[in-house]
């Protein structure tokens, strides 16, 4: 065999296996595509739900796990009305923490917090805002086993 014929087999493998990888990372990023849309939509329904739930607690007081839990519940509601139902939790919640944090020292002085009357509605608040985070635990994990 000659050199000219021997660097014509190595480029004509080289050509299959460029195509054959080619093909393959085509079909891998085709098939995640609902992946890439979910975050692409995940920071403006972030940054919206951390809005509204602050703007929710200018008239009353509304507890920090409250406001949390109530931005996680819009972000997956909205993501549910556009057909993505098996969106990862740990996803949503790590959103909507990273735009509170973005937002926070303008969303504070948009919408001033109410603050709570008293000690005793402070603690209410609180045990409400541990038993809204207990049921939605629940909810997520009765919804991981429907899926």
């Amino acid at each position: 065999m000659t050199i000219t014929n021997f660097s014509d087999v190595i480029v004509s493998i080289a050509v299959a296996a460029i195509t054959a990888i080619a093909g393959y990372a085509l079909k891998y990023f085709q098939s995640h595509k609902q992946i890439t849309t979910v975050i692409t939509l995940l920071e403006p329904l972030a940054k919206d739900a951390v809005t509204a739930m602050q703007k929710a607690g200018v008239d009353k007081y509304i507890s920090g796990i409250m406001k949390k839990n109530g931005a996680y519940a819009i972000v997956q509601s909205e993501l549910a009305k556009l057909g993505f139902t098996t969106a990862d939790e740990t996803l949503i919640k790590n959103a909507v923490e990273h735009a509170y944090a973005m937002l926070i020292n303008e969303l504070n002085n948009v919408y001033p917090q109410a603050q709570p009357k008293s000690e005793d509605e402070q603690a209410k608040a609180d045990e409400l805002a541990k038993a809204e985070q207990a049921l939605a635990d629940a909810q997520a994990k009765v919804n991981a086993l429907q899926n």
